[in-house]
């Protein structure tokens, strides 16, 4: 019966939503794998962001997709602690492998579990894992549920700015950006993610101040005259401007339903760059 339905909401470290909503709404996460020279890690486990950022100053770590084992003990711990069904939400199948390993463990479990490919990495995605526990506790159906985040999904943006090119050349994720290389101009680009989930360059500036100008009038073209939307921000190690900002938003977006801050995991800043800021916009209606 749908009343004896009790629904575990579970994302990858990749998704960046703030530790605190983690901890409050009881998400389940997998850790994405960081391997440095010296050993592996699991990604805001055994290492945190602020660490990996620290010591990307002198080795670029390579990142991998969430072990098997890892997978498999979230849904076997999920499922000790009394729930049926799961709603997993995972960054884009275009840039990671980590949405078809939980679609393949999940398979093997004996939950009733729906995994969702947001085509969105970093903060973009960690928006689908947020509403799905936000309309999870206003009681919806898991059908209901399902159904209401791939929609929020397919009206998700994100946009990142990237003080520099250089980590997406080393870590090959560099793909349709490669016609930006322009460090040498100081060209900053913003970075988001098309409709099948990949990198690419959706716009360009001379230096910091202009780059974020356009990051701002991206969110300003996405939002329109939409009513209802939730918006994110994530930094790399650059705290002081994301924050700057975020209170920015928050000043030119009073009616938006929910603001969420937090830091990018190291698994989008291996790639993107430990100055990395991203702004995720969720349309609601």
């Amino acid at each position: 019966m749908m009343s004896k339905e009790k629904i575990a909401v579970l994302v990858d470290s990749g998704s960046d939503i703030p530790k605190e909503f983690m901890e409050q709404e009881h998400i389940y996460m997998v850790p994405i794998l960081i391997t440095f020279s010296d050993a592996t890690y699991l990604d805001r486990i055994s290492i945190s962001p602020a660490e990996v950022y620290e010591r990307m100053e002198t080795e670029i770590p390579t990142t991998a997709t969430p072990s098997g084992g890892s997978i498999n003990d979230v849904f076997d711990q999920i499922k000790a602690d009394g729930y049926t069904h799961v709603i997993a939400t995972t960054i884009s199948s275009g840039l990671s492998g980590t949405y078809n390993s939980i679609k393949t463990f999940a398979k093997l479990s004996s939950l009733t579990v729906e995994v969702i490919d947001t085509k969105n990495v970093g903060i973009g995605g960690g928006l689908a894992g947020i509403l799905a526990s936000n309309l999870i506790k206003e009681g919806n159906y898991f059908d209901e549920v399902v159904t209401k985040v791939q929609l929020a999904v397919d009206r998700s943006s994100v946009f990142f700015y990237l003080p520099t090119l250089h980590y997406l050349q080393v870590g090959g994720r560099i793909g349709r950006v490669s016609g930006l290389m322009g460090n040498l101009l100081n060209i900053k680009p913003i970075i988001s993610c098309d409709e099948d989930g990949i990198y690419y360059p959706i716009a360009k500036a001379r230096g910091e101040k202009a780059a974020l100008k356009k990051l701002l009038s991206l969110v300003d073209d996405k939002i329109g005259d939409s009513l209802h939307f939730d918006i994110a921000v994530a930094y790399g190690n650059n705290e002081p401007l994301a924050a700057s900002i975020f209170e920015t938003l928050k000043t030119k977006y009073p009616n938006a339903e929910h603001f969420y801050f937090g830091d990018a995991s190291p698994a989008l800043g291996v790639h993107a760059g430990p100055g990395v800021i991203g702004i995720g916009v969720e349309i609601l209606d």
